[in-house]
């Protein structure tokens, strides 16, 4: 029953912390009126002390909200990504497109033409373009 969890204020916190923190927030709230009061009587010193422990409760809520962890929420995953490189021939400039190998590099001297029997370089290599993209140009 311990990792009963309930979003509050969009985080999550345990049954322990919240009612923690209520106590220490109607602790406060019952220092700050005394310190009025007793402002209200004269007494600087007792006023001072109260409203100093009633300011420190709702700075002890505050950063108790604001270290808590956020609730977990899916985590996007990456598209994948379709690599494709380009290749020329300098002889006959024939151009070829095939997907990404690992090894790839601009200006890598990779295979011979097929149609000259010259040696095709990594002229570029780049991500396919959807076509939903590609149509907003």
């Amino acid at each position: 029953m311990s990792e009963d969890t309930t979003p509050f204020a969009g985080l999550e916190q345990n049954w322990v912390t919240l009612i923690a923190m209520i106590v220490v927030g109607g602790l406060a709230l019952v220092s700050l009126y005394m310190g009025f009061q007793a402002y209200g009587n004269n007494e600087i010193e007792n006023a001072f002390l109260y409203l100093l422990i009633g300011i420190s409760g709702f700075v002890a809520i505050g950063y108790s909200l604001f270290r808590s962890k956020p609730v977990k929420e899916d985590k996007l995953e990456a598209k994948e990504k379709d690599v494709i490189t380009t290749l020329e021939c300098n002889q006959c400039n024939l151009k070829r497109v095939r997907n990404f190998q690992r090894g790839d590099f601009i200006f890598k001297r990779d295979e011979p033409c097929t149609r000259c029997e010259g040696m095709m370089v990594i002229t570029r290599i780049h991500t396919r373009e959807d076509k939903k993209k590609s149509s907003k140009r």
